[in-house]
């Protein structure tokens, strides 16, 4: 069994030099580059006015819920104050109406984060799409054989970053 292991790891490492040595040798005919692909999408005048538009969504919705909190807190202290002198019957009616206020925040809580996510999914969605393109067009138009996303490797040389240059043309194809 050891020796079996010991093979197999003896062929795949000359496996891995063989390989290692045919792609050095068609990496000097390859015309490589990469892209940051996070940096190229945030970086972009459209995502940033996406996430302005984003945040003016969630800052409407927040006011929504905090005046509704504000009122449910205000008829939670207003209800303890007063239980001594209602009835139990009246009492209870306060707190079922209280709790389908409770619930209604939380419906509205939650419909808020689903719309707000839905929003940004369509703009990642949109944005992604237009960058797909432009990078496929600017490969070919700069003759490259691959353009990778920074994050795949370990280490890149700078000169194949292409990510300003596919801002600028993301921020060009509106």
């Amino acid at each position: 069994m050891i020796k079996k292991m010991n093979m197999k790891s003896i062929l795949i490492a000359i496996g891995a030099v063989c390989m290692f040595g045919l792609s050095s040798v068609q990496a000097a005919e390859l015309k490589i580059g990469y892209v940051d692909i996070k940096s190229a999408l945030e970086s972009t005048a459209e995502y940033k006015q996406g996430m302005k538009r984003l945040k003016a969504i969630s800052d409407k919705k927040v006011k929504a819920l905090k005046v509704l909190k504000d009122k449910i807190s205000q008829e939670e202290k207003d209800l303890m104050g007063q239980s001594l002198a209602m009835s139990q019957e009246k009492m209870a009616q306060k707190q079922r109406a209280l709790q389908e206020k409770v619930k209604t925040f939380k419906r509205m809580q939650q419909d808020a984060q689903e719309e707000l996510a839905a929003e940004k999914n369509r703009m990642d969605v949109a944005s992604m799409t237009r960058f797909q393109k432009v990078m496929a067009a600017y490969g070919k138009e700069h003759h490259f054989d691959l353009l990778m996303p920074k994050p795949v490797f370990i280490y890149a040389d700078p000169k194949h970053d292409m990510t300003a240059e596919i801002i600028k043309l993301l921020d060009a194809s509106k």
